[in-house]
């Protein structure tokens, strides 16, 4: 089996391509988020899909060629991963933010991006606290089926065993039959609400509705709000603008994002680890308040290189905000749409928001065993069933919390 495993630092340039590629697709602006939660704009899920669709069938047809990849789908604990991911999803729809999105928006220079580190941090404390109470103890271990994948489970560090009677072929199969449905499923799930089709199936039919031309100029418009100012014919304009015109450059932009994305775990998988952003919030939860506690001394001791994929995130995305989107905010009160409808403008609420779904979303995260990358980007393409119960539970939550908070 072939095998290689990369230094830390490397975590750096992997969180760099997802930081920047991220930032373009428009992770970074919590109003992204939000639209999610209200179902008004999929693009996220969409993208999302297609990076499975694409990913999948190329890690496990390696894998079933002899590559060996740094497997670490999370543990199916069905209590404790179905609450984390409701209190995620609830955070999420309150903050519009994932904690990877937290490190994408500081590098966009997002004001309440500062103060969701802070609540994040502060979630990320609180479940070292409960870990090892009675409580803890019992979300981790009741009903915990171990790391399970779809034909398969992980039995050590670079072997994913399939079951009884499947051979690592059998799984490559799988994973053919998991990208054509998710394909499918993002193909024809209209990018907008009212819209009429995804932004895959708008290139390959060269057609938008005016309804769809009007909502991708209202995104390009809360994308660039409070950004630097761009020309005519800049790349920026491109990017931000890309659906305005049919025969424009950048038409396949957001799907190469999404294969860009998923191929990046791919690779990082292959060189060390998955992709992972929550891990870091507690550590720093650990080194800066709580060292003496089992739980920050199991991170501690299983930390990768996280702490570096975030520093790179950042860096990707005050990167690309920077030179390709223009849409460094340059730290100024910029409230999202949608928060500002309900709530208005005061800098003070958008905050308590920002650092009060921030808390919900790492708690949950750190009960889950991981966040919206670790857990839906990586184990989705893993195939793992942690990382779907898990998804579920977060959209459930989003859906149902965003309809009363923005109704």
């Amino acid at each position: 089996m072939i095998t290689f495993t990369a230094p830390m630092w490397v975590g750096l340039l992997i969180g760099f391509i997802i930081g920047g590629a991220a930032e373009a697709w428009g992770i970074s602006n919590p109003e992204t988020l939000i639209r999610l939660a209200k179902w008004e704009d999929r693009l996220f899920l969409d993208c999302i899909l297609i990076g499975f669709a694409i990913a999948t069938p190329v890690i496990f047809g390696l894998y079933a060629a002899g590559v060996g990849f740094h497997w670490s789908p999370k543990p199916l604990y069905v209590i404790g991963v179905g609450l984390g991911g409701v209190l995620f999803g609830a955070g999420l729809a309150i903050s519009g933010y994932f904690p990877g999105s937290i490190w994408m928006a500081l590098g966009e220079g997002r004001r309440d991006a500062i103060y969701a580190v802070l609540g994040a941090i502060l979630g990320a404390a609180t479940w070292t606290i409960i870990y090892q109470t009675p409580a803890g103890y019992w979300l981790i271990h009741t009903l915990n089926f171990g790391s399970v994948v779809i034909g398969g489970e992980k039995v050590s560090t670079y072997v994913i065993q399939p079951f009884a009677g499947l051979t690592r072929i059998d799984l490559f199969l799988i994973s053919l039959v998991y990208a054509a449905a998710l394909f499918t499923i993002a193909y024809y799930m209209p990018r907008y609400k009212g819209g009429a089709r995804s932004c895959l199936r708008a290139n390959v039919e060269k057609r938008m509705t005016p309804l769809e031309v009007q909502k991708h100029m209202d995104t390009a418009e809360y994308l660039t709000d409070g950004g630097l100012p761009y020309g005519e014919k800049t790349i920026a304009k491109k990017v931000n603008e890309y659906y305005a015109t049919e025969d424009n450059v950048t038409r396949w932009f957001m799907i190469s994002v999404a294969g860009v994305v998923g191929l990046t775990v791919v690779l990082e998988m292959f060189l060390h680890q998955i992709f992972g952003e929550s891990t870091t919030m507690s550590w720093l939860a650990g080194q800066l308040f709580l060292p003496d506690y089992k739980y920050s001394e199991i991170v501690f001791k299983g930390i990768g290189w996280e702490p570096f994929s975030d520093i790179g995130t950042l860096m990707g995305a005050f990167f690309a905000s920077i030179f390709i989107t223009r849409r460094f905010t340059s730290f100024r009160n910029i409230i999202p749409p949608s928060w500002a409808a309900k709530f208005g403008n005061n800098q003070a609420v958008r905050f308590l928001g920002s650092f009060g779904g921030a808390y919900l979303m790492l708690l949950g995260a750190r009960m889950a065993g991981g966040c919206a990358s670790g857990h839906i980007l990586s184990g989705g393409i893993q195939m793992a069933l942690s990382g779907w119960e898990f998804a579920f539970a977060v959209f459930a939550a989003m859906l149902l919390v965003a309809h009363f908070l923005y109704r």
